[in-house]
């Protein structure tokens, strides 16, 4: 029985030893932390695309490895030239169905994008052109109704003439669904024309 009384006491002063020293040791939250290894924790500032970084094995970041493409960037092989819109025109082609959600996304790009220059149905007689601006030609003319979509993809991309550049502010997909939009302007002004007759 002294003993096991001995034993209750000794783990007593023990359990009380460990709950004086949690306490007087418990972490202040106001302040920082003892760091043990610092150099686990702080991240290495590399500085982006340097070729060399002292302290580290080889190129940490060195140069593209041939053949990759940023995120984003996908290569266009076109020059802003008359030839290589020609070119683009015989090569590329539209990747898009004309489905009805297509269209109403086509004609929300159209909207935001093309109908200040272009107008609602594409005549060419959006409100920047009651201020100054050079009326573009009709997407509803002949000539626009038998380019190719890749020259029109081609034109949207890099520009031609007054029409500025579109590929910083429109998306790949954006392009092509734009032109869809077009395609249902022209092929809605051929079925109002027919009914004319």
């Amino acid at each position: 029985m002294k003993f096991a009384r001995a034993l209750n006491i000794a783990l007593c002063l023990v359990l009380a030893g460990i709950w004086a020293f949690i306490a007087l040791t418990r972490p202040d939250q106001r302040r920082r932390n003892f760091r043990w290894i610092p150099q686990m924790e702080d991240p290495l500032a590399f500085e982006t695309q340097k070729r060399f970084l002292p302290g580290a094995p080889g190129e940490a970041v060195g140069a593209a490895a041939p053949g990759t493409v940023a995120r984003g960037f996908l290569p266009f092989p076109y020059k802003a030239t008359p030839e290589d819109a020609d070119r683009a025109g015989r090569e590329l082609s539209s990747p898009l169905k004309s489905t009805p959600e297509n269209l109403r996304s086509g004609a929300r790009i159209f909207a935001a994008y093309c109908f200040p220059c272009h107008g609602p149905g594409g005549n060419g007689d959006g409100p920047v052109t009651r201020r100054g601006v050079p009326a573009p030609p009709s997407l509803l003319s002949g000539n626009m109704i038998t380019m190719a979509d890749g020259k029109i993809y081609h034109i949207i991309s890099l520009g031609r003439g007054n029409m500025s550049a579109y590929a910083s502010q429109l998306e790949r997909g954006d392009r092509w669904l734009a032109i869809l939009h077009v395609r249902a302007l022209q092929a809605a002004a051929k079925a109002a024309k027919g009914k004319a007759k």
